[in-house]
């Protein structure tokens, strides 16, 4: 079941409001709150959420207050802070502004188990913060049977308690992964995504990833290693890999840095290093020799360590890992997804499939990497990903144009006409109260009602409040202008103002995919390129 994250008003509601109703006669003196629903894993086409929101509800009634909007993330975790969960800092939002973008007012949440909605401390904070915007909060937890009273000065404790001990778990399972990652590298046991050099797993065969060679891909390895250990350069060792006609198990091209952690990675003799650590045997201390088949000697790689260091080196010294994890510790993660779109120097990059068919009728539906020139090809091609495929392969910039046509053509249809969105921030209301308080607290210690400890608490908190609520503002308008940036197209605006990204971004609004079929038997690869070998996969919204 694929990830999703949805909010949208509730069915009674909606069908209350076209009947003629008005959002006082339908609420009928309750008060307005939301639900929040959330499944880590869904198995059973989002059953587990629509039973959280009916649970919800029914609690919800039994305290006089109506469920007027559902908020879903369904399918992903809370454990994870680097995996942002849409749904809920919607939610947040929208708690904090008191009221949805459509100007439905909402006060309050309820949730059938707080880990649903909250399982680290940070989360429990934004979540805190939004229902204590002004004094109408409701916090209701359905399993408990209980209406928290968020604005008790004993609250933010207990939820920071309870979230501490939700994020205590997760550290706990996190352990419990990485344990089992050292058992297996004592067991000696091939894991992992499959290596350069190594067959993938097969499950007909009972075969795993990374224990057997692949001959073709090992004999280049092992000319590579040779190569290294003759102290020719990384250049000329990359461009033994080019000449190969291989490419890399992920895709892309061949360079140094790949290449470098490619020819010093230990399991090449058969060890195997965690953490920057080498997995040694618990009786004999010796160095633990995994179950798979190997490139070269340990004598071999440990002249290749010693010739480059970046990734590994036996004695304890800083590597390129060690510095990652450092980074990670100081910094946080970051998302290479939208890095690697903001860079990409290929318009097409995952969006092209490979169309080639077996003798079976099988599509290889591999996704196609843009590769620069190499050998005698002089241009820069978009080439099967599949290394186990790698049989369709097409000139960049004669794909790149054919394709232009057809989506410019299609959004010229679409969005010539369409006029850009001007909504203002609908938590404004919310925002000028915050600020009107803040007022109101300067005023109060000005004359003598607040102590200074007093004023300090209350200014605090309140512009903590202010700076949340900005910040939505920030993003509200960002997201506006992201989805204006189609409004009012035309192919001159897609020639001299898009860049990469944004034409990227285009493209995936109109094509799912492409496939890119291979030549016809008996015509030359040197003969006219042919745009109907092109077959554009349009989304549902999208027409030719």
């Amino acid at each position: 079941m694929a990830t999703s994250s949805k909010w949208h008003m509730h069915p009674d509601l909606k069908r209350a409001l076209a009947g003629g109703k008005t959002f006082e006669d339908w609420l009928d003196g309750r008060t307005p709150c939301c639900s929040y629903a959330r499944i880590t894993q869904d198995r059973r086409e989002e059953i587990g959420v629509a039973r959280q929101h009916a649970n919800n509800e029914e609690f919800a009634v039994k305290h006089n207050c109506a469920i007027a909007y559902r908020y879903t993330d369904n399918n992903i975790t809370a454990a994870d802070p680097d995996i942002e969960r849409p749904a809920f800092l919607r939610l947040v939002r929208d708690l904090r502004a008191r009221r949805t973008e459509e100007g439905i007012k909402v006060c309050g949440l309820f949730v059938v188990e707080e880990e649903r909605v909250v399982r680290l401390p940070e989360d429990y904070l934004k979540l805190h913060r939004a229902l204590t915007v002004d004094e109408s909060g409701v916090y209701g937890v359905s399993d408990t049977n209980t209406v928290l009273d968020v604005h008790g000065d004993s609250e933010i404790l207990r939820g920071l308690l309870t979230s501490a001990m939700g994020e205590k778990e997760v550290k706990k399972i996190k352990r419990r992964v990485t344990r089992n990652a050292r058992d297996h590298a004592l067991e000696g046991s091939p894991t992992g995504r499959r290596r350069f050099g190594w067959k993938g797993s097969d499950k007909k065969l009972g075969r795993p990833t990374n224990k057997y060679l692949d001959p073709e891909e090992a004999k280049v390895l092992r000319e590579s290693v040779d190569l290294a250990l003759k102290g020719k350069s990384w250049a000329t060792i990359v461009r033994h890999f080019e000449k190969s006609g291989l490419t890399p198990v992920r895709g892309g091209k061949w360079a140094t840095t790949p290449v470098q952690y490619m020819l010093t990675n230990p399991a090449l003799c058969g060890y195997r290093m965690l953490h920057g650590e080498l997995i040694r045997d618990r009786e004999s201390g010796d160095p633990k020799v995994g179950s798979w088949e190997t490139i070269c000697t340990p004598e071999e790689w440990h002249k290749l360590i010693g010739r480059c260091s970046t990734w590994f080196n036996l004695d304890g010294g800083e590597t390129a890992y060690t510095r990652y994890r450092q980074k990670v510790k100081t910094q946080g993660k970051k998302n290479y997804r939208e890095l690697a779109d903001a860079t990409r120097r290929f318009l097409l990059t995952n969006i092209l499939r490979c169309g080639y068919v077996d003798d079976e009728g099988n599509l290889c539906g591999a996704k196609m990497k843009g590769m620069g020139p190499s050998g005698t090809n002089k241009h820069d091609r978009y080439r099967c990903g599949d290394t186990n495929c790698n049989r369709v392969s097409r000139r960049a910039d004669l794909v790149d144009k054919a394709i232009e046509i057809v989506v410019i053509k299609v959004l010229t249809a679409q969005y010539s006409t369409t006029e850009p969105e001007d909504k203002k921030w609908y938590g404004e209301e919310s925002l000028a109260k915050l600020r009107a308080r803040g007022q109101e607290i300067k005023e109060s210690y000005k004359s003598g009602i607040f102590s200074l400890a007093e004023y300090l608490e209350f200014k605090d908190a309140n512009d903590a409040q202010i700076a949340e609520s900005e910040s939505d503002r920030r993003k509200f308008y960002a997201e506006q202008a992201a989805q204006n940036f189609l409004s009012g197209f035309s192919e001159e605006k897609w020639h001299n103002e898009y860049d990469m990204r944004q034409k990227r971004k285009a493209v995936a609004t109109v094509l799912s995919a492409v496939i890119v079929h291979p030549l016809p038997k008996g015509r030359a690869k040197s003969a006219q390129f042919d745009p109907e070998l092109l077959e554009p996969i349009y989304k549902a919204k999208s027409t030719k």
